[in-house]
């Protein structure tokens, strides 16, 4: 979590911050009253009151602000609207939110209001998260996510838009529907952008993809070039998949391009997916389901699929979703500086992510379940914090520009702003939130024009520990029911919810086969559940818990291997290494790989190994003049 700053240790900073007249006067503050004399005991008891507050914190987030004058509450909620409660604050963009809020009283009136703050253990001073930054940089007192917000006075659409006809669509129904898709046939990625032949040599080239021609460009910008540790060279925005494997989803799915690279993203975020390989990055791919993580997945209520899901946008995805749709919409491109060696791929990605965050704190500032005009919304954001993209990098790392003529855009300008930072925020609403259920969106001829903050919303938005609304759906209404192959001794069983215990069950006494949610029970599978615990009338109750008869060949087999369990084990698959005698044995041993298969030694000139090594240790003993016989 980029966004972050490490756990803080308050007996360590409290103790340090503050001398015992301070703590005294600290404790009178906080209605807590000191016993002893000890400053190490007096640093126990305001952490312990301090950790009370934290907690409050959590269940009414008024808490954070008791104890605080009128201009440090509002200070306090436009910081916290502005950046995560939990991440370290520049006091430049404290600067910032002052100088656009509040009176113009200087530098001297920021460093009182921080002062006072600090003497209330409210704010400490820290160090920076992000890196090359020269700044003085403070945190708050961790108060979590659901530190308060700043309340934006927006006004009501001037036409109240139609309520939506009909049920709302399920962002879970379509995300699991999305899954089953990708289970069966996979999903195909696009092969990388070829690298300029100067990659390897040209820092600012490695470690991110690049177009070729704009690389060649920024070469050859000027007669004897020189590196400009300020030239910009373009980000790749581009989708993941290729165009035939998005239009393969979106015709198989029935969901626009737009919601298939979301589901895409999300799937990516919660590892549904498995990874491209290295080796194969210029062309094309094709990436399959892991089976094991879509099965904890299906197996989840609704609630914590959602908050799950969730998380993944918030947290961890890094496809510039957003972005990307707002370059195409508005005409723009992502730049960043060659001589910002150390902004990677995973820190703009981390800049994305707090866009949306940002958006989340934003929407806690209005009113659930009334619409509101985006214009109006807009107009507020941009009065609040123009340049609010920068979260985790500087404006000199990374910026928005002109594709002709890659001029920058300036957000500090209404217009640019409009044009870059303006349509980013409408595609975070109007379609990722929207695509969610946690906001109505109303569009006309493609642009946003109002919103609403649903129930489902207000629940993700403010981190609540409680459950979902009534209204939350999300399980796919038909699951294939429990299917025995007696002949293969198969068993297929589609996760869902109410099977979580069967699945659990049959991860112990079965082995997962290569077809999706299909188990196969061996002998090797009875005798690891038998060593596991598991008896055979214990398998039988939970079989018929779940509705499902236990075969009568399996329970045969369970009976068999439970009377020699201990005295006898079974194993597949192995072959016996037999040499001629102990001599050969210890010269193999020195000589070659052998003792790195060996599973287990019968003799001192006989072993126990794996089919799979056989063949290679076969080669590797003939490459080195050994005549080994098979049979």
């Amino acid at each position: 979590m980029p966004f972050r700053a490490p756990s803080m240790a308050l007996n360590d900073i409290i103790e340090a911050e503050f001398n015992a007249t301070q703590l005294r006067d600290l404790a009178r503050w906080m209605d807590v009253k000191l016993s002893g004399t000890s400053k190490i005991g007096f640093v126990e008891q305001i952490v312990e009151a301090l950790q009370v507050r934290i907690a409050r914190v959590a269940v009414d987030s008024g808490a954070a602000l008791e104890g605080m004058s009128a201009e440090q509450q509002d200070f306090a909620r436009r910081i916290f609207t502005a950046r995560d409660a939990e991440s370290v604050l520049p006091r430049s963009l404290l600067a910032a939110v002052w100088a656009r809020q509040f009176d113009r009283d200087g530098d001297r009136k920021l460093g009182e209001l921080l002062s006072s703050l600090r003497r209330r253990a409210l704010i400490f001073p820290t160090s920076p998260l992000q890196y090359g930054l020269r700044d003085v940089f403070y945190r708050w007192l961790p108060f979590g996510p659901n530190a308060p917000v700043h309340a934006f006075k927006v006004e009501a659409p001037r036409l109240l838009p139609p309520e939506p006809a009909g049920p709302r669509a399920s962002f879970l129904d379509d995300f699991d529907g999305f899954l089953e898709i990708a289970m069966k046939s996979g999903v195909e990625l696009r092969a990388s952008l070829p690298a300029h032949p100067q990659a390897a040599r040209m820092a600012w080239l490695r470690g991110w993809e690049h177009d070729s021609d704009d690389a060649q460009r920024v070469m050859n910008s000027r007669p004897g070039w020189v590196p400009d540790q300020q030239t910009g060279i373009g980000v790749v925005l581009a989708a993941p998949l290729t165009a035939r494997g998005a239009a393969t989803l979106e015709d198989q799915t029935g969901l626009p391009q737009s919601r298939v690279m979301l589901n895409m993203a999300i799937a990516c975020a919660l590892q549904l997916l498995g990874g491209p390989s290295p080796d194969l990055s210029a062309a094309p791919q094709r990436v399959m389901m892991n089976a094991r993580r879509a099965e904890e997945w299906l197996v989840l209520q609704p609630e914590q699929k959602l908050r799950r899901a969730w998380h993944a946008l918030t947290d961890v995805v890094a496809d510039p979703l957003e972005v990307r749709a707002a370059a195409a919409d508005a005409g723009f491109i992502v730049q960043r500086a060659i001589g910002a060696r150390e902004l990677t791929p995973r820190h703009l990605a981390a800049e994305w992510c707090a866009l949306r965050r940002y958006m989340v704190r934003v929407l806690r500032g209005v009113p659930a379940g009334q619409w509101i005009a985006w214009d109006d919304l807009c107009v507020r954001l941009f009065e609040f914090l123009p340049e609010c993209a920068w979260a985790m990098s500087d404006a000199a790392d990374w910026w928005f520009a002109q594709p002709d003529s890659r001029a920058r855009l300036q957000p500090a300008r209404r217009d640019d702003w409009m044009r870059t930072l303006g349509k980013v925020l409408e595609h975070i609403v109007g379609d990722v939130f929207a695509d969610f259920g946690a906001v109505d969106a109303h569009k006309v001829e493609g642009r946003l024009r109002a919103l609403r903050v649903t129930e489902l919303g207000a629940w993700l938005f403010g981190e609540s520990a409680g459950s979902a609304p009534e209204s939350l759906t999300g399980l796919r209404s038909e699951v294939s029911p429990i299917v025995w192959n007696k002949e293969a001794m198969t068993l297929y069983v589609q996760p869902a919810p109410d099977r979580a215990e069967f699945i659990a069950l049959m991860r112990r006494i079965a082995d997962r086969t290569a077809m999706s949610f299909t188990y196969a029970i061996t002998p090797m599978s009875i005798e690891r559940a038998l060593a596991d615990g598991l008896s055979l009338d214990e398998v039988v109750r939970r079989f018929k818990r779940a509705g499902v008869s236990l075969p009568k060949s399996v329970s045969e087999q369970f009976r068999t291997a439970s009377r020699r369990f201990g005295r006898v084990r079974m194993y597949q698959s192995l072959t016996v290494l037999e040499l001629a005698d102990e001599l050969a044995a210890r010269e193999l041993a020195a000589n070659t790989s052998l003792m790195k298969h060996v599973l287990y030694r019968i003799s001192p000139h006989a072993f126990v190994l794996p089919d799979e090594a056989v063949d290679d240790l076969i080669e590797e003993m003939q490459a080195k003049g050994y005549t080994p016989r098979t049979k």
